[in-house]
């Protein structure tokens, strides 16, 4: 294809001009075209790695052999990332190429990035009906971002801990119940309770209950929540975990919260000394070293702690949804109701890292040829399949090709629970998907600061979130809330 042929094509088709239509990373880029980007340098950004930022690292060499173009890779750590993003994207100053952000950030991006939809629609070696996390890369109907990680919050546990015939005699002995893994957050806090200060592990070393991240700017929101979404969400019921969609109001310090924060407060106590400062990176790093029974996390920690040299976790590690609970609170009724059997709705926490193309970048074809790339399906395979890279499953291929898993050394039975505890989870019928309203940002660092209060005992848990509520009222005035209650029910597609 002939760069004159393909800039008319991307101007049929609705793009920017100079968008790649029909552009695969493999079948448009071979042959005599395949320098067609030569001297082409694209600045992208994302988060410090390894995690996403090593993915960007492993396409370079690829890429530049199949299109010439060079990779300028520009990181700041997570918690600034989006804040960096915005104001370039607000001052009309952006430099970025490309933007490897969260999907929940797409409220604020929208107006700053290139709509992808036909593009995308006409690349056929996309094969775009692979990709399970379609919705979260979409912002009005279009499609505004390259989905590139799927992304669940999950409950992982140490198998060889829950199934050693003498701890579980010793449980037994002490709390009259049999061990196995939690179905409920009251099990999972007796369990972490129980394994928390002595030799579990037999290797002369003190071992704790349970790992969670803490840090304000270390992603500790989605801990948090993970924590209440199965007090906050009635089966078939939406907004629960956020606002109550016809008014807007904050639910942040409602009761199914408030539980959530006690037992997110109460875990510390299970964990190793210092949890209050880790970051999600920690969780998965402690769990490798077999500092404890339980990790709450995204799908990071078990392929970390299968495929990290030395991991104390290989071969050990069970994967299941999060735990639940049979005492839900209904924000509609403005009371606790009750399950029949645990309630463990699946969440989506943050909901995968996707691709975006700014409207300032002068090399929109040659970004979205790089987005195509990384999201293809056999270098995203590459990429989910790895143990650092900070990519998840989110094609069904991704599931189905379970030799790749193999491969890379993944092993049994392990790998069946993971793969499972996965995709049962991206395909929950009541799973909760995370916010994606303008101010996103805002609302994540309100609660962080809140929460960081509670777990150091600086606030009781209501205070905490009576204040977190006021900040996230105060955000939706801001901003307007009638725009604010439109963007929400949209986002929980309520018309």
């Amino acid at each position: 294809m002939r760069r004159r042929d393909f800039l008319k094509m991307a101007a049929m088709a609705g793009g920017a001009a100079g968008l790649g239509a029909g552009l695969g990373p493999l079948e448009a880029l071979a042959g005599s075209d395949r320098k067609r980007f030569s001297g082409v340098t694209l600045n992208v950004t994302t988060q410090t790695g390894p995690y996403i930022a090593s993915a960007v690292q492993d396409a370079e060499k690829p890429f530049f052999d199949m299109t010439g173009a060079k990779i300028n890779l520009i990181t700041s750590p997570f918690g600034d990332l989006y804040t960096k993003v915005l104001a370039s994207f607000v001052g009309g100053t952006s430099s970025y190429d490309v933007v490897l952000g969260a999907s929940a950030w797409m409220g604020d991006f929208q107006p700053y990035v290139i709509d992808l939809t036909s593009m995308i629609m006409a690349d056929k070696s996309l094969n775009w009906s692979d990709v399970i996390y379609q919705g979260n890369a979409k912002w009005a109907g279009k499609v505004l971002g390259m989905p590139l990680d799927g992304d669940n919050q999950l409950f992982y546990y140490r198998r060889d801990a829950l199934e050693n015939p003498a701890h579980k005699a010793k449980y037994k002995k002490a709390t009259g119940k049999n061990l196995a893994p939690p179905q409920t957050w009251e099990e999972a806090l007796q369990i972490a309770k129980f394994f928390t200060g002595w030799d579990w592990a037999g290797d002369g070393k003190t071992h704790y209950g349970i790992l969670e991240a803490y840090r304000h700017g270390g992603q500790a929101y989605w801990y948090y929540l993970s924590n209440c979404v199965a007090y906050c969400t009635v089966p078939g019921e939406k907004g629960g975990l956020f606002f109550d969609y016809r008014t807007m109001k904050p639910l942040i310090n409602d009761a199914g919260h408030l539980q959530g924060l006690k037992n997110y407060v109460e875990a510390i106590k299970y964990g190793p000394p210092g949890m209050i400062n880790f970051d999600s990176g920690d969780v998965r790093s402690h769990f490798a070293a077999g500092d404890a029974v339980f990790a709450i996390d995204w799908d990071d920690t078990p392929i970390v702690g299968e495929l990290t040299p030395g991991s104390k976790a290989r071969g050990k590690i069970g994967s299941q949804l999060l735990p639940g609970t049979t005492k839900v609170w209904d924000f509609k009724k403005q009371a606790w109701v009750t399950m029949s059997k645990p309630n463990r709705p699946a969440w989506l926490a943050f909901g995968g890292w996707v691709g975006y193309l700014p409207k300032t970048t002068s090399h929109a074809d040659a970004g979205y040829a790089l987005l195509s790339f990384i999201a293809s399906p056999a270098f995203s395979l590459k990429m989910v399949t790895g143990a650092a890279t900070g990519m998840n499953p989110y094609r069904f291929s991704h599931f189905s090709n379970v030799q790749a898993w193999k491969n890379v050394g993944y092993p049994e039975p392990d790998l069946d629970a993971y793969l499972a505890s996965m995709k049962a989870s991206d395909l929950d019928p009541n799973a909760v998907h995370d916010l994606r309203i303008p101010g996103v940002a805002q609302f994540i660092d309100s609660a962080e600061v809140a929460t960081a209060k509670a777990a150091a005992g600086q606030a009781t848990p209501q205070q905490a979130l009576d204040e977190a509520a006021t900040a996230w009222d105060r955000v939706n005035t801001q901003k307007g809330k009638a725009k604010q209650l439109t963007a929400f029910k949209s986002s929980l597609g309520i018309s």
